[in-house]
């Protein structure tokens, strides 16, 4: 990775554990102490972190993408309805198999689907 700028850090010291922004989430919550932050850096930033494994991107279907400090091995549970993101901890984490259909594997995810607690009491109404 190139060199640690400014933004890069303010960045990444926006995430804490648990905290799973989308880019405009993260921008609003930049802007208030950096009112001047460009989307466009974030964006980069973002893509950057992605590629370098500093941060995750957890796509669910029909949400917009969602980001989290990578802290390793780990899962999350996605609402369908407002598209909350939590961590999911297992004490039995999944193992990468050494070949899978003569793939090599560098990683993999796991995402579960569902309804939070607060989506559940609104369907129940």
């Amino acid at each position: 990775m190139s060199r640690v700028t400014e933004q890069r850090q303010i960045i990444l010291e926006a995430f804490k554990k648990g905290y799973h922004p989308t880019a405009e989430e993260l921008l609003r919550k930049l802007r208030v102490s950096n009112p001047n932050f460009s989307r466009a850096t974030l964006y980069r930033n973002l893509a950057l972190f992605c590629e370098n494994g500093k941060l995750q991107k957890i796509s669910a279907v029909g949400q917009t993408d969602r980001y989290a400090i990578n802290t390793g091995c780990h899962y999350h549970v996605v609402c369908e309805r407002c598209g909350r993101v939590e961590d999911l901890d297992m004490f039995n984490p999944l193992q990468n198999p050494p070949k899978l259909l003569e793939y090599t594997i560098n990683y993999h995810e796991l995402t579960f689907y569902g309804l939070c607690p607060k989506c559940q009491q609104k369907a129940k109404k």
